[in-house]
């Protein structure tokens, strides 16, 4: 599915959650997304990379994810995953501009944070616009700073996503498998099916 106007969620996905799915379909809702993509990562250079799962399973639990949860504009993407080593946002956003005219790079508020800090960050800052999710409970006044500060000092277009928080993260979820607790509720099922099925993060 081609549009020359994206949303692009990216994160390890390790594995997708009911929080990742939010983001994206606020995005979608509130600046009239046609397709957000599901780009889930190779490797990070600023995570520890070794508790993840397999890359075909990180992949296929990202489209079955958009398949059950909205399948007229969610779509998995391996990008990412395809250039294999290190993922750095700015070369996904090279590689994106090539064929689309607007890029919404959507990230949670703790991402934020930290996003000028980040390979290359003046670069891909001037060519997408970034949408954040708020965390209800989070410092929500330092994202605020955070957010004015991208705009005054880069001159990035940054917009905030109205989104009800789900205080789950992939690392809770996966401890609980480990601890044989009930993650329904907390992945979409087909997600929760795949896991189960895949005996993964035992």
């Amino acid at each position: 599915m081609k549009s020359s106007r994206i949303g692009v969620l990216g994160g390890s996905f390790n594995p997708i959650h009911l929080g990742h799915i939010e983001l994206a379909k606020k995005a979608h809702e509130q600046f009239n997304l046609p397709l957000v993509l599901l780009m889930p990562t190779s490797k990070s250079y600023y995570k520890d990379s070794s508790a993840y799962a397999d890359s075909y399973h990180r992949l296929k639990m990202a489209e079955l994810a958009a398949k059950e949860c909205a399948p007229g504009y969610l779509e998995a993407s391996s990008l990412d995953l395809d250039r294999g080593g290190y993922t750095y946002t700015c070369d996904t956003i090279n590689e994106l501009s090539k064929d689309h005219k607007e890029i919404f790079f959507i990230v949670g508020s703790d991402s934020l944070l930290y996003i000028d800090k980040w390979k290359d960050s003046e670069d891909f800052l001037k060519k997408c616009i970034i949408l954040y999710g708020k965390r209800e409970g989070a410092t929500t006044g330092e994202t605020d700073r955070k957010a004015k500060y991208l705009r005054d000092i880069f001159h990035a277009d940054v917009r905030e996503l109205n989104i009800k928080d789900h205080p789950i993260s992939s690392s809770d979820i996966r401890e609980m498998i480990r601890n044989k607790k009930s993650i329904s509720g907390l992945v979409p099922k087909s997600v929760e099916e795949y896991i189960i099925r895949n005996n993964l993060y035992r």
